[in-house]
């Protein structure tokens, strides 16, 4: 198994950490946590696009990253409700994407 790039690692490290200030700050009762952990999670969605743009699968590349991105909004838009929407259309064309590449590959 590989190892993770460095700039995996670091984005992972720093969203781990303002996750775990993000819940420091919801135990000391202040809303801030909402930001905290929206910027958190963001920074966990940059590592895992750092990941899967490591893939060498052929059409594996552009739907995994559209994924994650969509993921990471639809998390976020439960704060911010117009990017929820966003986010679960980036969900839908990444799906989209994934079948069109299924239905292209060749069968053995």
């Amino acid at each position: 198994m590989r190892s993770a790039p460095v700039s995996s690692a670091v984005f992972a490290v720093v969203g781990a950490a303002l996750l775990v200030g993000a819940l420091i700050l919801a135990i000391l009762g202040s809303f801030a946590y909402l930001a905290a952990a929206s910027v958190g999670l963001f920074f966990i969605a940059a590592a895992l696009v750092s990941r899967a743009a490591l893939s060498r699968a052929p059409g594996v590349l552009p739907p995994a990253i559209l994924a994650l991105a969509g993921i990471a909004l639809v998390v976020f838009g439960m704060v911010a409700t117009p990017m929820f929407y966003f986010g679960l259309g980036l969900l839908v064309g990444a799906m989209a994407l994934a079948l069109l590449g299924y239905r292209a590959r060749p069968t053995l």
